[in-house]
């Protein structure tokens, strides 16, 4: 019994002092006012420190030194009070709360984001080429000598100096579409491209044929020349989309990632309004070649930066992951946690997934399906709120309402309102959450057709007579539709490519998004006169306005919210989705549905989309 007393209490020593051993691994947590103690004690000099106590404890009878010993301490209390605030101010940057820490880190991530967005000023630029392209063209488009011999208030010489060559209406119409088929085409590509060599080297690799595009579309001398150089424009347009905002949600930290993937919004719409601007002064093929620097201008920014951490862990380079998440978070900050997350987050993923094999994995993997069918349906509900019929609208009506306004001015302020929407969205997007300007912007957008819808019923069957003299409204609808438009349904989604498709199968999954979106987008195109001639211009309206509202009841019940959140707890929402707890065999069978059990499910279902 005594043996195994000792032998017990041997063991529990030889436990206590590894404890202690262990204990000792990390610092201990000490509080503020301990650390400061410290601090104090390490810079105040040894006599100083003991003479207080000596103070306390000698008892003598000189006055000179009861006064020294009383300056001492005054001194040491003034030393006190100041080494305080010099703590206090050295500790701000361990709690990241140091303006010049937080400005290098925002700057640290904001750089790339720009570099990379140069990919969506040109995108923006080749959106707004067909309408400065096509009124320069036309046959029926006065020459120069007969625009100086009339009398003209304004000639643009330079514009109407250069037309090789003419269109008529059918193959105007096939120089615009072309630009859809590219990108069907370009977003199939990017899949492949962003899945095999990571998002900086398929940005890299699309500025090939964009360049080539603008070098054609400016020395376009027939036909031919000019649908292959917007063919190759649309292709690299739609290989830019997913690979930017995959590239910007990667590199940003979850509170900032929603205002600077929401760059590419009002970046895109400065582009629109630069050509416009641009095309209204100097002739097409100049406009066109005024546009090549755009590429190669992303192309050297971006051979500075380094790719993706998430690329970099996904195919195994750790110490280039380590690199690329000090360049873009800043050399002064600890990025040990972050980066173990990362590798937290994509365990157990391959190294990589081919083509074939993602879409398998695509259509037979529940927790790949599920976010895809969410985001493509909600890209459905975008394109046939009627934008682009709006946009192909806007210039009429604003020609309608403005008099004799100049076709190129309208188009201006059709671009400047856009851009209007576009910037507003940023400070929004910061502020509030992704579903609340979802469901603000679709309202808006509704009510805005629903009224357009009115006001054309009543131009055309001379009913409602209210609305018909109200000319200032269909004005009012136009421009609260196209500024309500960017600030959420038109632009969320772009942003929800990012963060509802897991790692390994983003690049592969936005580019199927982006296809189909597009191939989506020509069928709203081509069937928009078809629906005209069947329901009337009033009915057309009406079901975009329909689509607006499905929109709203979409948001609310199917799509979770992801401001602020890490990537990974975005894809375990959609992993989780759908699961039910399988009864045992082994209990009673469960009674018949109450009350209580569908208060449950509308709660599970609120969890999700909370």
């Amino acid at each position: 019994m005594v043996k195994k007393m000792f032998s017990r209490k041997s063991e529990e020593g030889v436990s206590e002092t590894v404890s202690d051993l262990g204990s000792t691994r990390y610092a201990p947590k000490i509080t503020m006012e301990e650390y400061n103690n410290t601090k104090i004690n390490v810079d105040t000099p040894l006599d100083l420190q003991f003479q207080p106590s000596l103070h306390k404890t000698v008892i003598t009878s000189n006055v000179s030194m009861e006064n020294e010993n009383t300056k001492v301490v005054n001194v040491i209390q003034e030393k006190q009070k100041s080494t305080k605030k010099e703590n206090i101010r050295a500790n701000l940057p361990r709690l990241n709360l140091s303006p010049d820490s937080y400005a290098t880190n925002i700057y640290c991530q904001l750089l790339p984001v720009l570099a990379a967005n140069i990919g969506s000023l040109s995108s923006g630029l080749a959106l707004g080429y067909s309408a400065v392209l096509l009124p320069q063209i036309r046959p029926d488009e006065a020459g120069l000598n007969d625009l100086v011999n009339t009398n003209h208030s304004y000639v643009n010489h330079t514009t109407t100096r250069h037309r090789p060559f003419t269109v008529d209406m059918e193959e105007g119409s096939w120089i615009a579409g072309i630009f859809g088929l590219g990108a069907i085409l370009g977003g199939l590509l990017s899949a492949y491209l962003g899945n095999q060599y990571g998002r900086r080297i398929s940005l890299m690799l699309l500025a090939i044929p964009d360049l080539l595009g603008w070098i054609l579309v400016a020395s376009s001398q027939n036909l031919g020349m000019m649908l292959v150089g917007r063919f190759l424009a649309g292709f690299a347009a739609a290989g830019y989309s997913p690979n930017i905002q995959i590239f910007v949600a990667e590199i940003t930290q979850p509170q900032h990632r929603g205002w600077l993937s929401g760059l590419t919004i009002p970046i895109t719409a400065i582009g629109v309004l630069i050509m416009y601007v641009v095309g209204s002064i100097i002739p097409w093929h100049l406009a066109a070649a005024s546009c090549t620097p755009a590429p190669v201008l992303m192309v050297i920014c971006l051979m500075f930066l380094w790719d993706s951490p998430y690329w970099y862990a996904h195919i195994g380079k750790e110490k280039c992951a380590h690199q690329a998440l000090e360049q873009f978070r800043g050399s002064d900050t600890n990025n040990d946690q972050e980066m173990f997350q990362i590798f937290q987050y994509i365990k157990g993923d391959s190294e990589s997934v081919w083509f074939v094999e993602g879409l398998v994995k695509l259509f037979t993997e529940k927790k790949y399906l599920k976010p895809f069918v969410i985001l493509n349906s909600l890209f459905f509900l975008m394109l046939f709120s009627g934008k682009f019929a709006i946009n192909f609208y806007a210039v009429e009506i604003v020609q309608h309402f403005g008099g004799n306004m100049n076709e190129y001015l309208s188009a201006v302020i059709i671009a400047f309102i856009s851009l209007i929407g576009s910037l507003l969205f940023i400070p929004l997007v910061k502020r509030f959450s992704r579903k609340m300007l979802l469901i603000f912007s679709s309202f808006v957008m509704g009510v805005s057709l629903l009224l357009l819808g009115f006001c054309m019923y009543s131009h055309s069957y001379h009913s409602l007579q209210v609305l018909s003299d109200c000319d200032w409204l269909p004005m009012i609808c136009i421009v609260s539709y196209m500024v309500a438009a960017p600030m959420g349904l038109c632009s969320i989604p772009f942003i929800y490519i990012a963060e509802f498709y897991p790692s390994e199968m983003r690049s592969l999954m936005g580019g199927l998004t982006i296809a189909l979106s597009n191939l989506e987008l020509f069928i709203v195109v081509k069937t928009f006169p078809n629906l005209e001639e069947l329901i009337g211009d009033h009915g057309v309206f009406w079901l975009y306005a329909f689509s607006c509202f499905c929109a709203i009841i979409f948001t609310l019940s199917y799509v979770p919210e992801t401001k602020d959140k890490e990537l990974a707890k975005v894809e375990d929402k959609f992993a989780k989705l759908g699961k039910v707890n399988r009864a045992s065999p082994w209990v009673t069978p469960l009674p018949s549905p109450s009350v209580g059990s569908v208060r449950k499910l509308h709660f599970k279902t609120h969890l999700f989309t909370k």
